[in-house]
């Protein structure tokens, strides 16, 4: 059972899913709000931050098609951080009461479920590894040994701006800019406007 995959979920679940069209840049939830319902990601970006007392953004979660939110909200009353969308995006809006008693009922969704957290956790260690690279370029170059996908030859698409990888990797974009002009100087990248390819590149 997935519940990505609706037709396979209870049926009093199932009937009580909605879908929610956001424009780049609106609000899914904000932080503080009550926790009312867990999203899946259908397609689009969605960004998880935080506003810290100090006025400062933290990144937490860039979440793309098939990827959940606010996993939290099934245990917490407000959500801790805002959701907007990076793109215009749609989202599966699944009930936090209906959901709940839906893993408690059936073992197989509660177990998929718990997969799903696991994977997160583990996007979490490589944020935190990444994060601990004290090195600019060698940050940027493990991360994106992270963005390669099997089977696409060493090379990395740019869909994101410039400026939201940065943040993501808790860099300026002026230091993120410098990270690649280097990493293209020492011949470990080539770049185009929109894709990079890793020549010589650690194994991730």
């Amino acid at each position: 059972m997935d519940l990505s995959t609706l037709d396979g979920l209870p049926v009093q679940l199932r009937n009580a899913i909605a879908h929610r069209n956001l424009a780049r840049g609106e609000n899914l939830f904000q932080q503080g709000e009550e926790t009312l319902a867990f999203f899946i990601v259908e397609t689009g970006r969605v960004k998880l931050v935080r506003y810290t007392t100090e006025d400062k953004v933290v990144m937490f979660q860039v979440a793309g098609p098939g990827e959940s939110l606010a996993e939290i909200a099934l245990f917490s009353d407000t959500y801790p951080c805002t959701a907007l969308a990076e793109v215009a995006s749609r989202v599966i809006v699944y009930p936090k009461q209906l959901l709940l008693a839906a893993l408690r009922d059936n073992p197989d969704l509660a177990e998929d479920f718990m997969a799903m957290l696991v994977r997160k956790i583990q996007t979490l260690k490589v944020r935190l590894e990444l994060r601990d690279i004290r090195a600019a370029h060698e940050r940027l170059l493990r991360y994106l040994c992270y963005q390669v996908q099997p089977g696409e030859q060493n090379m990395v698409n740019f869909e994101r701006p410039l400026k939201d990888i940065a943040a993501e990797l808790g860099l300026t974009p002026e230091t993120l800019s410098r990270a690649l002009a280097r990493l293209e100087q020492e011949g470990m990248i080539t770049r185009t406007r929109l894709q990079i390819t890793l020549q010589n590149s650690p194994a991730a």
